[in-house]
């Protein structure tokens, strides 16, 4: 059935009210932008002239893009601090007012947090589940706590491990080992490294990323960390470097494999007010983006923490904070647009729509995206 003069119009300022929306008009969180690039883009193909079976493939690649899951996986210690850096990392702690009421109440920002049972013992609750936007974070057990209990923890780690997705992919993505940086006793977490995540993981191993938490008590004697300037001093540094370098050895000792840590600070706000700033905290999320497949990286940037003041902060080997929006960016380019100079192409030949309205509201999401991705980092 054709559309009548009134539903195109429609169609028409609908477009453009996105585009005004996405070029800077109302500008709001990357999930929202992304959202609205998505329902926009999905429409075009609906409205287009392309046939149906062009259309199907279209929908059917453009939602799977959509609607990509990242599943993270954090392990180590008790005491390593997987909890702090999640809530460091990721938007787990945000809130946001709520768009249904004019009241100051403030609401969950599209969080679920599940506890998750072992598959042996359904009754005994192991692992938390945090769901943000597409983006999920596996917060598994503390180890070191006694024998009996870690076997237990390892079983369920392994258990995750195996679970695949609804396309008989590995579930988990990557699985990010935190050390404790203070203590000098890792045999817990080598342990972990080499009986479980290493066989379960097999030629996978890439999958696997080492990071050095609490590195501004790593030295007991002198902290020699510059609060002022929220740093470690020379002979810390020196100290984390050895230490970095150290358990890469071990790892190579111990497995065969390559992994190079990085150091971080994860931060903190005691109970007495005093707090402690993110060290390095970009330098993770670098490290994170890198390891992860381009599509994969999109839901990360749904999921991130969105307070400025933990990206401050990083050693000065480059630029984090450039090398994640450049990240962010270019997946958006290579996934989504393929381009914006060639947004022209994609609408008229692929599309069958005007070229320059693709391409307008491509340009103006990622305009949005620099611009939030801009006061962030």
């Amino acid at each position: 059935m054709k559309k009548t003069m009134e539903e195109l119009q429609e169609g028409m300022k609908k477009t453009m009210r996105t585009i005004r929306d996405l070029q800077g008009e109302r500008r709001g969180t990357i999930k929202e932008s992304m959202d609205d690039l998505c329902e926009a883009l999905e429409n075009e193909i609906i409205s287009g002239n392309a046939d149906e079976e062009t259309k199907k493939e279209l929908l059917k690649k453009f939602r799977k893009f959509c609607n990509t899951e990242t599943n993270i996986m954090l392990v180590g210690a008790t005491g390593s601090g997987k909890s702090s850096t999640i809530n460091a990392l990721f938007g787990c702690g945000e809130t946001e007012s709520s768009d249904e009421t004019d009241s100051e109440e403030n609401v969950s920002k599209y969080i679920e947090v599940a506890k998750v049972g072992s598959k042996a013992d359904p009754e005994t609750r192991d692992i938390e589940k945090y769901t943000i936007g597409k983006l999920i974070l596996w917060d598994t057990p503390g180890l070191g706590d006694g024998t009996d209990i870690d076997v237990h923890h390892r079983d369920v780690i392994r258990e995750l491990l195996r679970e695949e997705d609804e396309d008989g992919n590995a579930l988990i993505d990557l699985v990010l080992v935190i050390l404790d940086g203070s203590t000098k006793d890792l045999g817990t977490s080598y342990k972990l490294i080499n009986e479980v995540l290493i066989p379960e993981l097999g030629d996978e191993t890439n999958r696997i990323l080492v990071a050095l938490n609490q590195a501004d008590i790593a030295m007991k004697i002198g902290r020699h960390w510059d609060y002022e300037k929220n740093q470690p001093d020379e002979t810390l540094v020196e100290y984390l470097e050895q230490k970095a370098a150290s358990i890469r050895e071990r790892i190579k000792e111990d497995s065969g494999i390559d992994i190079d840590p990085i150091y971080y600070c994860a931060g903190y706000k005691e109970e007495s007010g005093e707090v402690l700033r993110p060290y390095n905290l970009s330098k993770l999320l670098y490290y994170i983006l890198s390891a992860l497949p381009a599509q994969k990286r999109i839901a990360i940037m749904e999921g991130i923490n969105t307070d400025a003041d933990n990206y401050e902060s990083n050693d000065d080997d480059m630029d984090y904070n450039q090398a994640v929006t450049d990240s962010f960016l270019d997946d958006y380019d290579i996934y989504v647009s393929e381009g914006v100079d060639k947004g022209a192409e994609i609408g008229h030949t692929i599309l069958g729509i005007p070229g320059m309205i693709v391409g307008a509201v491509v340009g103006g999401a990622i305009g949005s995206i620099k611009s939030i991705l801009s006061d962030i980092f």
